[in-house]
């Protein structure tokens, strides 16, 4: 296996984050959680080392995002692309489908009117584009005070 060059994270900090996202308290339940058996942990720990490849299995079976664990704080950039991936065709790149935008447009329209923000084409692409940002419920503190700082300088250049 070829070494990484990013610093992941130690067995101790990798198993007290498990125990967040799967509310267990001990990492034997945390290992039945992921789907291992309860010895993994102890294994791992004699070794001193961690099967990343068993955590992320366990962690898209139980469709939990990879980044809390890996990239905690930080910003990563997720591409305005959807990717499919099929077996006969390999990898295609396409936009948010009109069904994703138009979900989006729903969400984002009665926030905009209720802010009374005008219904401009531009207005709508920025608050789509706001909404794919999220990851689940939740936005990145920075990213969301980019898109603000983004919306106050529009605002200004446009009221100029």
């Amino acid at each position: 296996m070829a070494k990484s060059n990013f610093d992941l994270p130690d067995i101790d900090t990798c198993i007290e984050r498990l125990k967040l996202v799967s509310k267990q308290t001990s990492a034997s339940a945390v290992m039945r959680w992921l789907g291992l058996p309860e010895s993994t942990y102890s294994n791992w720990k004699r070794r001193g080392s961690i099967n990343y490849d068993r955590v992320i299995e366990g962690l898209l079976r139980q469709n939990v995002s990879l980044d809390w664990l890996f990239a905690p704080n930080v910003d990563l950039l997720y591409p305005g692309v959807s990717l499919t991936v099929t077996e006969n065709e390999g990898v295609a790149y396409s936009t948010p489908s009109v069904a994703d935008t138009l979900k989006a447009l729903e969400f984002v329209e009665p926030i905009m009117e209720r802010f009374q923000v005008p219904m401009t084409e531009q207005n709508r692409q920025f608050m789509a584009e706001t909404f794919f940002k999220r990851r689940g419920d939740a936005m990145l503190l920075e990213t969301a005070l980019q898109q603000v700082a983004l919306a106050l300088a529009t605002a200004q250049t446009d009221s100029k």
